[in-house]
């Protein structure tokens, strides 16, 4: 599958999401997190032949792990303990769902038969998706061993995420286009919401928690028609005050904010051809790369320094010390990356072929 149509699926995806008017949430009292180990491996995804790569701590490839997929991939999620990923892809028919057991190998899919999209996983490594047969839109919870049951969060919820001491959690939502958006926050069982920020002329999106419970972090994009805006990186108190902007970020292309382990920093994707207005219209267009800042100061550092490339989806390892992220080139290739944080080194992670969609699992 070339990288063109994999940043076109990916980008459509997220499109689908947005004129659904779905979105997130996460929690507004911070409380003890859930403590969660400080070691990660890292896995990739191969295109060809088709395989999750596993990293061992020297970054070399220690297992691969085949796997026959319907449809191209446009993301992969790790769950935040224990060894599943949720995949997402986009098929001919709809979006899809599948599961790896990276312990087995096994793939599963919840909801064959109609679209689904990944919303989150919570720290008991239930599934969240929304799910959508022939109209009729609805979240879902499946668990480990693949029970299903419906989620009392509005139908119009397209992302979510658990506060990091699993009892509260966030969405989002818009009314339709050009009535802008509001972020809320809801008890982890859905059963008691409050708001915690809108704004009638953005799209809010991909809010995420900071690991410590305190700060919530969020994009905002213009509330319009064009399908790749520039738009800005938010943080706010996790009870909803002291909103603020950041820094300007991409926005369009689903690109969520990255918190590292110790809530002092925030990795994002950062457009640098902000005056390019065919970024504003096409994928392929738009040139980037991985920007750090720290909201305690306000300052921001370029972390990569790729030219006319596509550097995009930062993730960080457990530990802190290292970012994975994806880069596509001019000649429409792509491979994951690696940045080791205290040297500042940035080095390709060997795959053995194109390669995406880095992942961080806890041990």
């Amino acid at each position: 599958m070339s990288t063109h149509r994999l940043r076109t699926t990916r980008y459509a995806v997220f499109i689908l999401h947005l004129s659904s008017f779905i979105l997130f949430f996460s929690s507004c009292t911070p409380s003890t997190p859930i403590p969660l180990s400080t070691e990660s491996s890292l896995y990739v995804f191969r295109f060809t032949p088709p395989a999750l790569i596993k990293y061992d701590s020297n970054f070399n490839i220690a297992r691969e792990i085949p796997l026959d997929l319907p449809c191209p991939l446009t993301s992969a999620h790790a769950a935040p303990r224990g060894h599943f990923l949720a995949l997402e892809l986009a098929c001919a028919n709809g979006p899809l769902v599948q599961i790896v057991d990276t312990l087995t190998g096994e793939t599963t899919t919840p909801f064959a038969d109609v679209d689904s999209h990944f919303l989150a996983w919570d720290f008991e490594t239930n599934l969240y998706l929304r799910v959508d047969a022939l109209g009729r839109t609805r979240l879902e919870r499946v668990t480990f061993d693949g029970d299903a049951d419906p989620f009392g969060l509005p139908a119009q919820t397209y992302d979510l995420d658990f506060s990091p001491d699993a009892r509260t959690l966030a969405f989002s939502f818009t009314r339709g286009l050009g009535l802008g958006s509001e972020l809320w926050a809801a008890t982890a069982a859905g059963n008691r919401t409050w708001q915690l920020h809108a704004d009638s002329e953005s799209i809010i999106t991909f809010a995420r928690w900071s690991p410590n419970g305190k700060s919530i972090a969020f994009i905002k994009m213009p509330d319009s028609s064009m399908p790749f805006p520039l738009g800005e990186l938010w943080i706010m108190d996790a009870d909803g005050g002291h909103a603020r902007p950041l820094a300007a970020a991409d926005a369009g292309h689903g690109y969520a904010p990255a918190w590292s382990p110790d809530s002092t920093r925030l990795a994002f994707v950062g457009r640098d051809n902000p005056d390019d207005a065919r970024a504003d219209e096409s994928a392929s267009a738009l040139v980037s790369n991985i920007y750090i800042v720290e909201p305690a100061s306000g300052q921001v550092t370029r972390l990569t320094n790729f030219e006319g490339r596509i550097v995009e989806s930062p993730v960080w390892s457990a530990d802190g010390h290292f970012l994975a992220f994806t880069v596509v080139t001019l000649d429409d290739t792509i491979q994951a990356w690696l940045a080791d944080l205290s040297s500042g080194a940035v080095t390709l992670l060997g795959s053995r072929g194109p390669a995406c969609c880095p992942g961080w699992m806890r041990k």
